[in-house]
This record gives C-alpha cells, structure tokens and sequence, in this order.
C-alpha cells in the first residue's frame, strides 16, 4: 500500500518502541503525527525537525486525543504498565482506560489500521499467574471492542534494556535472578518498528494477527557470553535470588522466577518470514545498539 499522504498517529513518541516507530515509518514515507505531553521537551523537538507532526495530548483526555487523530489514516498504540515504581503503579486500570480512549477516539477518526505493542505472554499459560499481562489482556480487548481493525504487537524482553536498565549489567558483569540456563527472548525496538511498519504496509494481511516478537531466544550464560565476545571484555554471569529483587519490585521478582519455571515459547523463524532482517542479539550489539553497547562501558569504566 502507498504511504503517498497517510498519516499515522503515534502514541509514545517520544519514548522507545514510540520513537523507533515514528523513525521507521517517517523512513518508509509516511506522515508522521506524534503525539507528546510536552511539544516542548528535547525529544519533542528532535522528532519535529526530523519531519514529524507534534501534538500535544494525553491517553487520560479523550478530547486531546480525538484531536490528534483527526484526519489519522493509521494510529500506533503503546501504554506505559501499571506496576510498582511506574507513573501509573497506583492505578491498574490506567492501561484499559488509555487504551479504550485511543481506540475510540481511532474510531471516530475513521482510521483504517491500528496496530498495537502488549506483551508476550497475554493469552498464554503465564497471564494467570502475572498481573502485568492480565493488564494488558485487558488494554488488547479494549483494543478489539473500539472496532477499527488491528494488528497485535507483543515484544519479549528489549535488548535495549540490557545496557540501560538497573536489573541486567551491573559493575561489568550480567546481574540477575534468571537461571544461567534459562532462556530469554529478546527484540531490537526497530524490528518492534518494522513489523509495525509491515502491518501499515499492508494491514489486509496482518489484520486480527498477534505477533509474538523475538529476534533471539538465549539462556543467560549465552548472553554474558555475547557481550564478552563483542566488547572484548569478561563478563560474567552472576545469579542472585529473586528475593533480592522482591523488595525494590514485588512484580519483577515474581516474573523472573516465573520466567524461570516456564520457558516463553517464541516462533523466530516464522516471524523472519514477515521481516527477513529481524536481528539476532549480537547483530543488534555489533550493528544499531553499538552505541548504547559503548556508551554503557564508557560510563562502566568513568566510575
């Protein structure tokens, strides 16, 4: 289909899977609505010289967000989790509400896709048992009832996050309460992109899929080994009880033991059938994630 014209509205613009997005589709010819709280911030001002429409809104006010999807051929959908520590860790009902808004507002627009990022794991044997993808159960059925047709994203663990999130590397060595055989999936945020951008290409044959998304399926000892071998440095692989974690995140550490009982069934070479240069773990360090790799060590080796 020709982005000729079209644009898309996207939601979470300014943070990770939402800017990777907006990167991807303004790449691939788009029109680019980003939808920000703050027109003002750095990150707002750098999507908008880089050709993107900014618009203030928030998933709370159905009227901002009827405004910003007015005219809207597409709309991307992302939500921040209710969980401890997060900005909406108060209230679960948040993700539904947010997500409810932006699909009706979807709605009236007339927009013809919607695609939106979840979880793995909703509709499967650990939902139950985690309050996080029960949360998000209920954002995606939200989703289904505004009526407009979709397509369901549900990113496994970003790679991302090993070089910036205080539960993987710390002090040089992969700190965490996953066994050193347990597998963990992992995705680049710009494959989360593509396949957004593939689903808008074409949203005749991604419509109604859920797409459970992985580029590499690695055991811990595995992943310590791939950062030692691309940086040229020994880093170790150091387990530490969940219960360590317990007290900063209740969630966190119910979910890595959970992890640890239950292996995330992924399907990456069907999903490379769809995006052919879905990236491995090393792929993404060697190639797009390199700087953060490098910037991660530089702060490493300063303290």
């Amino acid at each position: 289909m020709s982005s000729d014209g079209k644009t898309i509205l996207v939601t979470g613009a300014t943070g990770r899977q939402g800017g990777a997005v907006a990167a991807r589709l303004l790449a691939d010819g788009w029109r680019v609505r980003a939808l920000t709280r703050d027109a003002s911030s750095a990150k707002a001002k750098a999507l908008k010289e880089s050709g993107a429409e900014v618009v203030e809104g928030d998933l709370g006010d159905r009227n901002s967000l009827d405004r910003a999807a007015a005219g809207a051929w597409g709309v991307f959908s992302v939500h921040a989790g209710a969980y401890e520590g997060g900005p909406y860790g108060h209230d679960l009902g948040h993700e539904e509400r947010s997500a409810a808004n932006l699909g009706a507002a979807a709605k009236q627009a007339g927009a013809a896709h919607l695609v939106h990022s979840s979880a793995v794991g909703v509709g499967g044997p650990l939902e139950p048992h985690m309050e996080m993808l029960q949360r998000k159960a209920e954002a995606e059925r939200a989703i289904r009832a505004s009526g407009v047709p979709y397509t369901m994203l549900r990113p496994t663990s970003f790679m991302e996050n090993t070089f910036d999130s205080f539960r993987e590397l710390q002090d040089g060595a992969l700190v965490t309460a996953l066994h050193a055989g347990t597998y963990e999936p992992h995705i680049a945020a710009d494959d989360i992109a593509a396949f957004a951008a593939i689903a808008f290409a074409d949203p005749a044959a991604h419509e109604g899929k859920a797409y459970e998304l992985a580029g590499d399926d690695i055991t811990q000892l595995e992943k310590a080994a791939i950062i030692s071998r691309v940086t040229g440095r020994q880093v170790p692989y150091v387990g530490i009880n969940p219960a360590a974690i317990a007290e900063q995140s209740p969630s966190t550490a119910k979910t890595l033991a959970l992890i640890n009982e239950h292996r995330i069934e992924v399907d990456i070479p069907a999903l490379k059938r769809v995006h052919p240069g879905l990236l491995t773990f090393e792929q993404w360090m060697t190639g797009i994630g390199r700087p953060l790799v490098d910037a991660y060590f530089a702060r490493a080796d300063a303290t």
